[in-house]
């Protein structure tokens, strides 16, 4: 009996000591694209898991790589729910490292010039990013 009171009191303490439980931040980023002052898109992002838990049919966003011999060329695209899109390209072992480092609930963030170059790929995965639904 002094055992089991023992254990009792020794959970209450612990609840008290560690307070309520929170399920963790969510984030949710729909697509976004980024025009200059001569209305090109120089940059997108967006998480994979709020592009397609949307209500719209029309977000997405991804990346992938593809060999063509010895040469890898990876590339990013981006529609918004207006259905403006973007893509970029790159061969620079750089943005190619990124691309592969896209998760299939990652949040996706990418630059490009004038001519559909990626300058520059960012990639996270967390346990903040939204999760794909059916």
């Amino acid at each position: 009996m002094k055992r089991s009171a023992s254990a009792a009191w020794a959970a209450t303490i612990l609840a008290v000591l560690c307070g309520t439980a929170f399920a963790g931040e969510k984030g949710n980023v729909p697509v976004t694209l980024e025009t200059n002052a001569s209305g090109q898109v120089v940059r997108a992002f967006g998480m994979m898991g709020t592009a397609r838990n949307s209500a719209d049919t029309k977000q997405l966003i991804g990346c992938f790589i593809g060999a063509a011999g010895n040469s890898l060329q990876a590339g990013c695209e981006a529609q918004n729910a207006a259905g403006a899109n973007t893509m970029c390209l790159s061969s620079n072992a750089g943005v190619i490292a990124a691309v592969q480092s896209v998760g299939p609930d990652s949040y996706i963030d990418f630059a490009r010039d004038g001519a559909g170059n990626c300058t520059s790929v960012y990639v996270a995965n967390g346990s903040s990013t939204a999760v794909k639904q059916p």
